[in-house]
């Protein structure tokens, strides 16, 4: 299934190679087109793009840590996360995240409107611009603001 399908009858079934890819990232497994816009499932695998923190001022993240190490920081606080933890983060947030090598982890995005961030995200970096270029260049867009 690509991401511009959107499903025939009720509901959406995503195997586990679909999905759109985003480079050194994960996978767009649930994209705003196919929710019409109210959510967004972005698998992330690796470390190489690990978000230093930020804020969204219109958007909830909920993330499951599937597998590997991650150390979130909320607000002023790092927390750390083990395999089968839950990380809500409420609009407003500040929040980051470091992780290891071998990170898994799901992240739930309402509403939508991260996906292209993370695919410019992800497409920058396999093309070999530094992180810290990149999000000077996406600072302020996609709801995305450095703190």
């Amino acid at each position: 299934m690509t991401e511009q399908q959107t499903p025939s009858a009720p509901g959406l079934v995503v195997g586990p190679q679909d999905g759109r890819e985003l480079p050194l990232i994960g996978q767009v497994k649930v994209s705003s087109a196919q929710t019409g816009g109210a959510f967004e499932v972005i698998e992330f695998r690796g470390n190489a793009a690990c978000p230093p923190p930020h804020v969204h001022r219109e958007r909830e993240e909920c993330i499951h840590v599937l597998d590997g190490q991650f150390t979130f920081t909320l607000g002023t606080e790092e927390i750390e996360a083990v395999p089968g933890s839950w990380v809500l983060v409420p609009r407003g947030t500040r929040h980051g995240f470091r992780a290891s090598a071998d990170a898994h982890a799901l992240i739930l995005v309402t509403p939508a409107g991260l996906e292209g961030f993370f695919a410019e995200l992800g497409g920058g970096l396999a093309a070999g611009m530094s992180s810290q270029e990149l999000r000077a260049a996406l600072k302020g867009r996609f709801d995305s603001i450095p703190a």
